[in-house]
């Protein structure tokens, strides 16, 4: 027994001293990277405005109501200033970080059954290495813990399930005779909607509808419908509704009626029928797969087809992965509004579905191929880095590359050897696993190197660095007034600036005076008010990335 213990103990200190590796593979550019001009940003204004107003519930963005987002997300942002001053991308990155590796963990308890230990690691790295999961980790967004939620709660449900079939609900084994303890359940029973509650907290209606779509498909699917009142039933409806009730009664008070509207139906009921942002065809999803789970898009989509064509799909375990993914993307598909990122809740199901099933048709030639084909693209971009770098010395390259600490050919090199690896591990040592390993390290070891180039490229990134001089030049030229034109999140830039930036109209450039001016530089050419009021300032414009920053004294 103890060393069972024992054993089970250096496994999950095995785990976690994986999860730190990939961690530190991240860390630089988390503790490096500036906010972007556009969702990031606007974050810390509202969570500033809210602060500065008192708000908890109800959040605007320079008076606008925002009721885009529910509260979890913003609350732990506005947690952060208070207790650091100032906001820490590195804190904040913590709320994706964080989900992420939880979202790891409770996929590897999930499989374990079916997992060996090095299958496990491919699935954690499969994972954490797709462009669509990696990307959340680093861009600030609330998708990663909401995708946390969702997976808590359908893990939850599992077991629910698998107790109720495995022991009649006597609290007994069959097999070995191990005791589950009935309090188990019972505390299960409340979990369940307290995590659906919390996706539905963090996100919005998606991170409800999936948990809740996925358990009563699978349910139908099995002919169970009726059993559904077992983990769908009065408690948790009564405790769903009751937090809901709360939620909103304090939205009310703190933001009246037309923002409990607003956030009821013109935020869930009008975005799902006819989307006033990121409106997208019924398709969407079929094509943003392939990019958004590159480089595994491929050995997923093959691996799927193949086992079903197999009948591998024999456990309960691929069929509930199998009808969550599915119900998921019909879902999403229906709803008007569509983004790459609104998949991420069933990458983890694809993903570790996949390793489930890759064991039995590691022999077959279309895994193998599925594994070849990224390999074989890291090694030509490789290849192909020489060609136009080296060779096409007269090519105008973005200022991106000239920024960058090591020469680009060093960043692809990275990439080339682990296709390099992969082929080898195929071809010649005939290990899947080692050359999908190969693959993703090589990802991971290409963010890390990338990362030391962060500082150099900030002024890319974001407009910290560009709001500074500004400021700086402001001082020196006594300029008072901070104003953007053609730049749709330009008033946010009062989380840099510590004051209003105002919005300018056309024909306010004409007569612009004691003013700092943000623009997009694509403007300066095609606007021809703009391209006007600039004439003769080329020599005082500073250009940050796609910004420019114009002094009108």
């Amino acid at each position: 027994m103890l060393n069972r213990v024992s054993i089970k103990n250096r496994n999950i200190m095995k785990q976690w001293m994986r999860y730190l590796l990939i961690f530190i593979a991240l860390l630089p550019i988390l503790i490096l990277r500036d906010f972007t001009p556009d969702n990031e940003l606007k974050y810390l204004s509202i969570a500033d405005e809210a602060l500065a107003n008192g708000n908890i519930f109800a959040f605007f963005n320079h008076g606008v109501p925002y009721a885009d987002k529910p509260p979890l997300y913003l609350w732990a942002i506005m947690l952060g200033k208070l207790i650091f001053g100032e906001h820490l991308m590195f804190f904040i990155s913590l709320l994706s970080v964080i989900p992420a590796f939880i979202t790891l963990w409770v996929m590897g308890n999930w499989c374990q059954r079916y997992l060996s230990r090095s299958k496990t690691i491919n699935a954690e790295l499969m994972l954490v290495t797709s462009i669509y999961f990696i990307a959340p980790i680093i861009v600030l967004r609330m998708d990663m813990l909401m995708t946390m939620f969702i997976v808590l709660s359908l893990y939850t449900f599992y077991k629910m399930y698998m107790y109720n079939h495995v022991t009649g609900g006597s609290g007994k084994r069959s097999a070995g005779g191990a005791i589950i303890e009935k309090k188990r359940y019972r505390r299960w029973r409340w979990l369940l909607p307290l995590y659906i509650f919390m996706a539905l907290f963090t996100k919005g209606p998606v991170g409800i509808l999936m948990p809740l779509l996925s358990i009563t498909v699978f349910l139908a699917v099995n002919g169970e419908i009726r059993s559904i009142g077992k983990y769908l039933g009065w408690r948790c409806w009564t405790l769903l509704a009751s937090l809901c009730a709360v939620w909103f009664t304090c939205v009310y008070l703190d933001g009246g009626a037309d923002y409990l509207n607003n956030l009821l139906f013109n935020q869930t009921v009008n975005r799902a029928v006819d989307a006033f942002h990121h409106k997208k065809p019924f398709y969407f999803y079929g094509v943003s797969y392939w990019f958004s789970l590159a480089p595994w898009s491929l050995l997923a989509f093959v691996t799927i087809i193949v086992g079903a064509y197999k009948k591998f799909f024999n456990t309960v375990l691929l069929k509930f992965f199998a009808v969550t993914v599915a119900t998921t993307i019909i879902m999403l598909s229906m709803i008007s509004s569509k983004l790459e990122i609104y998949m991420l809740p069933c990458f983890p199901f694809i993903i570790y579905g996949t390793a489930i099933l890759l064991p039995q048709l590691k022999e077959n030639k279309w895994i193998k191929i599925a594994i070849m084909v990224p390999a074989i693209l890291f090694i030509i971009a490789f290849a192909g880095s020489f060609v136009v770098v080296r060779l096409l010395n007269n090519i105008d390259l973005p200022d991106l590359i000239h920024d960058l600490w090591a020469p680009i050919e060093f960043y692809i090199a990275i990439l080339g050897a682990g296709g390099i690896c992969a082929l080898y591990y195929i071809l010649k040592k005939k290990s899947i696993e080692s050359a999908i390993n190969s693959i993703a390290i090589s990802m991971l070891l290409l963010v890390f190197s990338f990362s030391f180039s962060i500082p150099k490229i900030n002024h890319i990134i974001g407009l910290k660095e560009g709001c500074r001089r500004a400021m700086e030049v402001a001082a020196e030229q006594k300029i008072d007034n901070y104003a953007y034109y053609q730049f749709k999140t330009g008033d946010n830039l009062d989380v840099y600036l510590g004051k209003e930036v105002r919005l300018l109209k056309g024909e306010e450039l004409e007569s612009l005076n004691n003013t700092m001016l943000f623009v997009k530089k694509k403007y300066i050419a095609r606007d021809t008010l703009l391209g006007n009021a600039v004439a003769g300032k080329e020599n005082h414009i500073m250009e940050y990335g796609e910004y420019a920053i114009i002094p009108f004294k």
